[in-house]
């Protein structure tokens, strides 16, 4: 149905985040939690429009724009994961002396080009989609600007970030001269009908494919990631851990899916990806393992876990895929809610010799940490074992038993360096006494969400399960 709806969570987003620039003029900088407020206030909006809108299948500018059940979903996912970070920032941004209003106005324009990505079908909207969610990414990575380290993030992130755009657009411009369209639908049918592939169509999905793989942080486009998440404020680090890892993803599964349901020649991408896969999943939880500083060591897992995810993508397994992607969401933005809760004014606790003893010292942390670190290594009841035996178990069944056993093995190895932080938490004597801020509600509330979704979605998946078939459903 054409109408002009299917704009409304994109104009509610862009609202807030310039209604909040134009109030920080007004505040006094010790009054910027009313901005956070405002903020929250339009993310649940924006919210309620995705739930309001299910099942309706807006379109708007002659179909390029659209609200499926599969972009309604993940905008209301990726708001959700927003709120949370918002909430994580309210104390800290105070703390560590980043305490200006564009930061959540940044985070909301983030958010409103993933939301253009997430609804659209034509690759160089979601690229203008891509480049709106990059530039905030590029200012929130340097917010901290009295810190060398935020600094080099944000010239690493926006060098290393160039380079991917210029891959993305020579990428564009070749899909677009063999297949005389910029239409995803288009140029599928283009490479399932023709039965001579030309050179440079396979270049240009070639190039996508790297622009976006830097957007998920899958090797051997990762080099950006370590130094980022390390340097960025840690509510930040949440952001990029979650939200361009998600959106990069349903971008893929909107270009791959539907081509290998229908194409005959699938070899080169599959076994192109296949190798990413394994890399990925090596690289990062072989390099984790001599990591010291919390930040690196999640960085490092979140790119394991796009190796993971690619699995998903291999076994033409959508469901697994959003539910894995679901229950990512909650379990690392609870780990990085663990590591903002061992701060106080101007000092962060991020190197493991100073999570000696902090499980008894500050049950609150140690419990809900450990949870969350069980969870990213898959253990049972969390929901971070469900996505996994998902992933694995669809991937056995089409045949990738190789693919699945080097998975396992490298979550093997993934279960070293996140017990070891455990083993830390409760094992350890302290070198040193730490001191932290511990009235903090907005992160207390987050922590509790996260430990929410993480257990709900172990031990009962059923009823986000079936959100889930119904928005992949929609997408075919």
């Amino acid at each position: 149905m054409n109408s002009f709806y299917a704009l409304s969570p994109i104009l509610v987003v862009v609202f807030a985040a310039l209604l909040v620039l134009l109030l920080d003029v007004f505040l006094k900088k010790e009054n910027k939690n009313y901005l956070a407020y405002i903020s929250l206030i339009f993310l649940v909006i924006c919210g309620f429009i995705c739930i309001k809108f299910w099942d309706k299948n807006y379109t708007y500018f002659d179909g390029n724009l659209f609200l499926d059940n599969l972009a309604l979903f993940f905008i209301f996912i990726l708001a959700l994961a927003t709120g949370f970070v918002i909430l994580l920032s309210m104390k800290y941004i105070s703390f560590q002396d980043v305490n200006y209003g564009e930061f959540y106005a940044l985070l909301l324009l983030a958010l409103s080009g993933v939301a253009i990505m997430l609804s659209s079908i034509d690759l160089l909207v979601i690229f203008l989609g891509l480049e709106v969610l990059s530039i905030c990414s590029y200012a929130l990575a340097g917010l901290k600007r009295k810190d060398v380290k935020s600094s080099e993030a944000a010239i690493k992130y926006f060098l290393l970030g160039s380079f991917a755009t210029a891959f993305l657009v020579y990428g564009l411009a070749l899909l677009y001269g063999s297949c005389h369209s910029t239409n995803i639908s288009s140029i599928i049918n283009f490479f399932i009908t023709e039965s001579d592939l030309s050179i440079m169509a396979l270049i240009g999905l070639g190039l996508v494919v790297i622009g976006f793989g830097f957007k998920i942080a899958v090797v051997p486009f990762h080099m950006w990631t370590p130094d980022v998440y390390q340097g960025a404020p840690t509510p930040i680090t949440a952001f990029f851990s979650v939200v361009p890892k998600a959106v990069g993803f349903i971008v893929f599964l909107r270009i791959f899916i539907p081509y290998w349901k229908n194409a005959l020649n699938t070899q080169a991408i599959f076994w192109i990806l296949w190798v990413i896969s394994v890399l990925t999943m090596v690289v990062g939880n072989l390099v984790a393992l001599r990591q010291t500083n919390l930040k690196r060591i999640l960085a490092y897992s979140s790119i394991a876990h796009a190796g993971y995810l690619l699995i998903a993508i291999l076994a033409q397994d959508n469901s697994s895929l959003v539910f894995y992607l679901t229950v990512y969401l909650f379990m690392n933005i609870g780990a990085f809610a663990a590591v903002i809760a061992l701060s106080r004014k101007g000092k962060e606790y991020l190197e493991l010799e100073d999570y000696a003893g902090v499980g008894f010292k500050y049950p609150w942390i140690g419990v809900t940490f450990s949870i969350f670190l069980l969870s990213l290594a898959g253990f049972p009841p969390t929901g971070g074992f469900l996505a996994k035996f998902y992933v694995f178990s669809t991937a056995v069944r089409q045949g990738l038993l190789p693919l699945v056993i080097i998975g396992v093995l490298a979550s093997l190895v993934s279960v070293f360096y996140y017990l070891r932080i455990i083993v830390y938490m409760y094992m350890k004597e302290p070198a040193r006494e730490i001191e932290i801020a511990i009235e903090n509600p907005a992160l207390f509330l987050v922590l509790f969400f996260c430990l929410y979704g993480v257990l709900q979605l172990g031990i009962y998946p059923r009823n986000i399960l079936v959100l889930i078939n119904q928005a992949v459903s929609s997408f075919f």
